[in-house]
């Protein structure tokens, strides 16, 4: 029997049902209560000392580029291969930006070659699929260049044991609704250089200084910096507290079809197919995504739309932004072998906690079929 595989939901239980009404049955529904719960459980679980639950990774990113513009602009290098977000943020705060390749093997930037390039200007290294960027030398880059990590989809993931998003002087991650914790369109700004962190309360709270009015410094509030309104209601705050304090069992429901793919796809028959991207020892991931790439592009979609047929809800990664529209728009367009070339052959599969026994064997009877392994 044909079933439904959506590509990716929402975990569910009763412990956000109840955060829910609690927030609901609250008189106060803008932030409070439940997002400084979640605060504290970002510090004790991930490390994440100086945080501001934003209502996007957008948003996060935003208030990173705001918080590092200089009166003489700089330029920023950030992947191609990356969601809108990462390139609009700074673009619409005025940045120069260029966009850098990625490697064949993680679909990640080199980060030793781009720290080289992004030499005394800022460097945004993306985190993808639940895997890290090679760390190694964001010590050295430091001493003279600023680093803004977009570690979106990185809530769990490590490199040497230590979560991303802590490595640079700033850092967003997203709780997306396609996200291991979901808060609507929620995010997260962790401000790790605690030198932008007066101002970062300035432009998290419209541009006020009303942080220091809560805190008994000041008796009444004035317009300090270029700001704009980032925080969330505390509802979406409770809904990511309930999933953050249930982080374990999220993460091994997404573990197990983890783990299902990486079998199915040791497979040597299928290496004329396709190839599986392949990550540090150094970095540990979340399950967040589990990735194929194709030898051809034609086989990638003809993978995609037989799935779908099937029901198995597959879809690509990043179109590249280089190359867009806009990119073109913008005269960003530059020769990127690497991003052109693997981009049409990405395949992202079907990975939530909602999977069952059931519904991963199902999956692998249609995999089977397509690739005619039986």
């Amino acid at each position: 029997m044909k079933r439904n595989i959506a590509f990716q939901e929402p975990f569910k239980s009763n412990k956000i049902k109840k955060y829910v009404n609690e927030a609901l049955n609250s008189n106060y529904y803008s932030s409070g209560y439940f997002e400084n719960k979640a605060k504290e459980l970002l510090k004790e679980k991930f490390g994440f000392k100086n945080t501001f639950i934003t209502h996007s990774a957008t948003g996060a990113l935003e208030m990173a580029a705001l918080l590092t513009k200089k009166k003489k602009k700089k330029k920023v290098f950030l992947p191609s291969y990356t969601f809108s977000s990462t390139a609009n943020a700074f673009i619409r705060t005025g940045y120069d930006i260029e966009f850098l390749d990625i490697n064949e093997k993680d679909l990640m930037i080199n980060f030793e070659e781009s720290s080289k390039k992004a030499k005394n200007n800022t460097l945004v290294p993306v985190h993808y699929a639940g895997h890290s960027v090679n760390m190694d030398g964001y010590k050295a880059y430091k001493k003279n260049g600023l680093l803004i990590e977009d570690a979106a989809q990185g809530l769990g993931t490590t490199w040497g044991n230590k979560q991303v998003g802590l490595f640079g002087h700033l850092a967003a991650v997203s709780f997306h609704h396609t996200k291991n914790i979901q808060g609507g369109f929620a995010g997260l700004l962790a401000v790790n250089d605690t030198k932008y962190l007066e101002r970062a309360r300035f432009i998290y709270e419209r541009g006020t200084d009303r942080a220091k009015v809560i805190s008994g410094l000041k008796n009444k509030y004035e317009w300090v910096e270029i700001g704009s309104s980032f925080q969330i209601p505390d509802i979406l705050s409770a809904i990511i507290l309930a999933q953050l304090e249930e982080y374990e069992i999220i993460i091994k429901k997404r573990e197990k079809v983890h783990n299902f793919y990486s079998s199915y796809f040791l497979n040597e028959n299928l290496n004329s197919f396709l190839s599986v991207p392949e990550y540090s020892n150094r970095s540990s991931t979340n399950f967040h995504a589990f990735i194929i790439k194709f030898n051809n592009n034609s086989l990638a979609k003809k993978f995609i739309e037989y799935n779908k047929n099937q029901g198995v809800n597959c879809y690509i990664g990043y179109v590249p932004l280089h190359n867009s529209k806009k990119g073109k728009e913008l005269k960003l367009d530059s020769k990127l072998e690497n991003t052109e070339k693997l981009s049409q052959k990405i395949i992202r599969l079907p990975i939530h906690t909602n999977i069952s026994n059931e519904d991963i064997a199902y999956i692998k009877e249609t995999f089977d079929k397509f690739f005619k392994l039986n």
